[in-house]
């Protein structure tokens, strides 16, 4: 069974969303450890997925400045190809404009320009380096975002 939970930082099971994003990005990937966990996460939402009882999935939504971004969307590697990255970046969205988000910017992986255009989002800027991994940044608005379900 899979289940969402969303927590903040000061709840006890940031420890998870810890655990899966060193996981994914650190130990998988090689981003820069350093930069794996900042300041934006004592400001932000998280998704927890469950599958079984199990955080296998997580990702965060922040609302900055500039408006609202989504970020650090990580599945463990053994849950892949169940569609939990997808659900995670459903959540993480539609918080966002649930808070009253006209659009929601993320710093897409490269290889992930595909999966997050099937969201509606676009590319909208040059490549950036995060943690020593290459990003796309990307945006998608409120009206894409839910005009895309209805085609």
């Amino acid at each position: 069974m899979v289940n969402i939970k969303f927590i903040t930082a000061k709840d006890d099971d940031f420890k998870l969303v810890k655990e899966i994003r060193t996981s994914v990005f650190t130990d998988e990937q090689g981003a820069d450890a350093c930069g794996e966990f900042d300041s934006f996460d004592d400001i932000s939402d998280f998704v927890l997925l469950y599958d079984n009882g199990n955080a296998v999935a997580t990702a965060r939504v922040v609302k900055l400045s500039n408006g609202y971004k989504i970020g650090r969307i990580a599945v463990l590697k053994k849950y892949r190809g169940k569609g939990y990255g997808g659900a995670v970046v459903r959540a993480v969205t539609e918080r966002a404009f649930d808070c009253g988000a006209e659009s929601v910017y993320v710093d897409a992986q490269n290889y992930a320009v595909p999966f997050y255009k099937k969201f509606g989002f676009e590319v909208t800027g040059r490549e950036l380096i995060d943690r020593g991994l290459i990003h796309t940044p990307m945006s998608v608005s409120r009206e894409v975002y839910y005009g895309r379900e209805k085609k």
